[in-house]
């Protein structure tokens, strides 16, 4: 308003044109009208100032145009609120790879004589990048993962970077990426390390956005001379659901394929094992205890409870057939299907697999056909929608067939001794 920039003018003749600048002239104007102004002041200093210094000379120099005087309303401004610290800046999504186990490296992994020239080969080529990509294709239970952690602890240490995942967690970066927007900075997170390592590539099959994603990369990181390892079950021609531009690139470089061991490189594997472990041993069969295992893989969780045992007490033979046992029931419930199942409960009741799929609802049918589903139920527990696909029934009629077994196991030694027998049959 112009009456108050003529007072604060006619005032810088009193107090100086800075006071007036910095204490003045910065109020803010809330509202003016005709015999009324409303001020602001930004704090108790300014308040104060005006009070002490302009206050007594409003009431006789500040009036309007027709000389009438003006009242000024002073105020505090209200305390701003707080600012909150800049919070560091973090993706929305989880792009964070795999763990790499720090017992998996070279040293830690029993080749044989079946693998042990492919073992040569991939530490060959994996640091001097002779081929690109490498693949390693073998069965469960052969050590992929294991060799694939090997090899990056290893261009770990000579100052490579590396990004491992499996090909699950690939497609969850993807799908999370995809739902986030943030696409360019999952590629940038592929494709700038030095290596990169996808395990277990076949479950890939079928998901069209993650093998999109891959072919792009595999060529960027290719024609960059960037290195490529991957794993899986199946030689690259052979992996079912992956488009076959991308199983020619898996087989642009070199192709390692590992076995199981054999019976006699499984009895070494063993004494390897626990002589690594310095375990003080009691005269044992080796060749009996390891009838119990099928796989390198359940030799391998072995290891991690020798680890613990051997600082408790030094083990023998009947102490290791205790802590394994766990491990052999384990393995037991993996080769159990719901087929094998079928097959026992047939034989014992000496019925066709044909009748106790079938629609008969005689008792010589529906007894065995009842303790199937409930095998299959407390066995491996399936839902029971898929139990009553394999017997063409509702899920209703498998919980009713469920719980009459589970009742007449309580007070029927006839049902009592049929379960038994089949899961004997069954676990031998």
């Amino acid at each position: 308003m112009k009456e108050w920039v003529c007072f604060l003018d006619e005032q810088e003749k009193t107090h100086g044109t800075d006071a007036i600048q910095r204490w003045a002239r910065t109020l803010k104007v809330v509202h003016f009208d005709a015999g009324n102004l409303y001020l602001e002041a930004a704090d108790p200093f300014q308040l104060h100032w005006f009070e002490q210094y302009l206050r007594p000379l409003i009431k006789n120099s500040f009036r309007s145009m027709s000389g009438r005087p003006i009242r000024v309303h002073l105020t505090l401004a209200a305390p701003a609120a707080p600012v909150s610290p800049k919070k560091e800046w973090k993706p929305p999504v989880d792009l964070t790879p795999n763990s790499l186990l720090s017992n998996c490296v070279f040293e830690t992994y029993f080749p044989g004589t079946t693998n042990n020239p492919n073992l040569n080969l991939l530490q060959e080529t994996v640091t001097k990048k002779s081929f690109n990509p490498l693949y390693l294709q073998g069965p469960a239970g052969v050590g992929k993962t294991h060799l694939l952690m090997a090899a990056c602890h290893l261009l770990k240490k000579e100052g490579r970077s590396v990004f491992y995942v499996n090909a699950d967690r690939f497609t969850q970066h993807i799908v999370a990426a995809i739902r986030s927007g943030v696409m360019p900075a999952l590629r940038e997170l592929y494709r700038k390390h030095d290596t990169l390592v996808i395990d277990a590539v076949e479950a890939l099959a079928d998901r069209s956005a993650s093998q999109e994603e891959l072919f792009h990369t595999f060529n960027t990181l290719h024609l960059a001379g960037k290195q490529i390892l991957l794993a899986g079950r199946t030689l690259p021609s052979e992996l079912k659901g992956i488009e076959p531009r991308l199983t020619s690139r898996f087989e642009w470089g070199l192709v390692l394929s590992f076995k199981p061991l054999s019976k006699n490189e499984l009895n070494e594997y063993f004494v390897h094992l626990l002589a690594r472990k310095k375990i003080a041993l009691e005269p044992l069969l080796i060749e009996e205890t390891l009838s119990f295992f099928s796989t390198i893989a359940l030799l391998n969780r072995a290891t991690d409870i020798l680890e613990v045992k051997v600082k408790e007490m030094a083990p023998t033979l009947s102490l290791l057939h205790k802590w394994f046992s766990t491990l052999i029931q384990e393995q037991q419930r993996k080769l159990l299907t719901p087929q094998a199942i079928l097959q026992a409960v047939a034989s014992h009741f000496d019925i066709p697999l044909s009748d106790l799929q079938g629609r008969s609802q005689t008792q010589e049918h529906a007894t065995p056909r009842q303790i199937a589903m409930y095998l299959c139920r407390s066995q491996l527990h399936i839902p029971y929608m898929k139990i009553g696909e394999l017997f063409s029934r509702d899920h209703s009629t498998v919980m009713t067939s469920v719980k009459l077994i589970t009742q007449r196991l309580q007070d029927s030694p006839l049902t009592q001794g049929a379960v038994k027998a089949i899961l004997d049959l069954l676990r031998n």
